[in-house]
């Protein structure tokens, strides 16, 4: 039985290494729960708790050091993150005294302490706060990210992005129709008791709004049927819009998705070209064209700023690392490190990138260079200065145009956002290079 530890310090140990190696939380848990399997029958239970310790985790050290005077930064990362899970109990859920009791023991935190914090009222401790700060504390947000997103879009529309990012991400799965028709995955799903809806953009893209257990241990991902990916990420190949027998360079491939979406909408009568720069992110990738029937993609272990190519390519896709912004509610463990100067060093990333695919494309050719974040330094400011740096080079239309219309007049850009469109926050751009004369 798994009683012998504490829910309370599972979920402090996840997190402690999430904040510590900058990690993702579900590759922890994964690594986690492989280590200690008999603790495996209250996975989803942590993995639910730590999202909500994450995404109240400012909030959290608020109330830990207004209303128990302890200095969070000075905890290590077990303690800080076991104090987090213990005051979100204490604040948010009905738990015992003697629950509290045992699960604050390591952090001598006295229970009565504790129990006191059930008629907190937080609209009077954030009152007094400056508007930017409030926002920051009651949404659990860096102070930067309220800022930009307020400058960028308005404090009234601010508020409902901020408000997406603590609500439960929309789950958007791509048919494999390589292997299966929508209709048919659809209604295999729905007899495993799922319920799933047909996108009305997306000819591929199925909308899950209810399920009873982990998509990837259902026998129809097993069997290649699905791939799970966001609504925006699967509008990427669309725009694309690949033809049969071109040739295409994916220059951050891994971990497949896209290159595997292009190949599948061609029913596999495309060259494609994987470049990673990670070897065990290139391992998933060849796991996954395995597993999806995908047989048209050589993937090769490169740095794409220095890519070992000859010739030219009809399609570069360009979706590399960016500072995730948009992200903030599918992955809130984000917010614990991310910084502006990560803006900055992704966007002289992105520049070279860009320029380099941008070279490799032929005349005529198109590119589509797209991020999951919301700054325009990684976004429109970049597009519209390589354009203007490189020439011969335009942005054009997009077909399908599910977004709503890029910053900056570059209105043939589309971004997409939580709060409008049930997705991540996503940026799109389709570059076409001039024909010669």
């Amino acid at each position: 039985m798994p009683g012998f530890k504490l829910s309370e310090v599972v979920v402090a140990e996840v997190l402690a290494e999430v904040e510590a190696r900058r990690a993702s939380l579900r590759e922890v848990m994964e690594r986690y729960f492989k280590r200690f399997r008999e603790l495996e029958v209250i996975k989803g239970l942590v993995r639910a708790y730590s999202l909500a310790v994450l995404r109240n985790f400012k909030l959290l050290d608020f109330i830990a050091s207004r209303e128990l005077g302890i200095r969070v930064e000075e905890l290590d990362f077990f303690k800080r993150n076991l104090l987090r899970a213990v005051v979100y109990e204490a604040v948010f859920r009905d738990v015992s005294r003697e629950r509290l009791e045992k699960a604050s023991k390591p952090l001598k935190v006295a229970a009565r302490d504790l129990v006191k914090l059930r008629d907190l009222s937080i609209d009077r401790l954030l009152k007094p706060l400056p508007v930017l700060e409030r926002l920051s504390m009651r949404y659990s947000q860096p102070k930067w990210v309220v800022e930009y997103l307020v400058k960028l879009l308005g404090l009234k529309e601010a508020m409902e992005l901020l408000r997406s990012f603590n609500r439960p991400a929309t789950v958007w799965i791509r048919v494999n129709t390589l292997k299966i028709t929508r209709r048919e995955l659809a209604r295999s799903l729905r007899r495993r008791g799922l319920l799933v809806v047909e996108d009305e953009d997306l000819p591929d893209v199925l909308k899950v709004l209810k399920l009873k257990s982990s998509l990837s241990r259902l026998p129809e991902h097993e069997k290649g049927f699905f791939y799970i990916q966001d609504k925006a990420s699967a509008l990427v190949a669309h725009v694309l819009s690949p033809q049969e027998n071109a040739d295409l360079v994916d220059l951050c491939a891994a971990p497949g998705g896209k290159a595997t979406h292009a190949a599948q909408l061609t029913k596999c009568k495309v060259r494609i070209l994987d470049l990673d720069l990670s070897a065990r992110r290139m391992a998933v990738l060849k796991k996954l064209t395995s597993k999806l029937g995908v047989h048209c993609i050589d993937a090769v272990v490169a740095d794409s700023r220095t890519p070992p190519l000859r010739g030219k390519f009809d399609y570069v896709v360009i979706d590399q690392d960016c500072s995730s912004l948009g992200k903030l509610g599918h992955s809130p463990e984000i917010r614990l490190w991310t910084s502006p100067r990560y803006v900055e060093e992704y966007a002289a990333l992105q520049r070279e990138l860009l320029k380099k695919g941008l070279k490799l494309l032929k005349p005529g050719g198109k590119l589509i260079y797209s991020t999951c974040t919301f700054t325009l330094e990684e976004n429109e400011q970049l597009v519209k200065e390589v354009c203007h740096e490189v020439g011969e080079v335009e942005p054009a239309e997009q077909t399908p145009f599910i977004g709503d219309p890029g910053f900056e007049d570059l209105v043939e850009a589309q971004r997409l956002f939580p709060h409008r469109h049930s997705t991540q926050g996503f940026f799109v751009a389709k570059l076409l290079k001039e024909k010669r004369r």
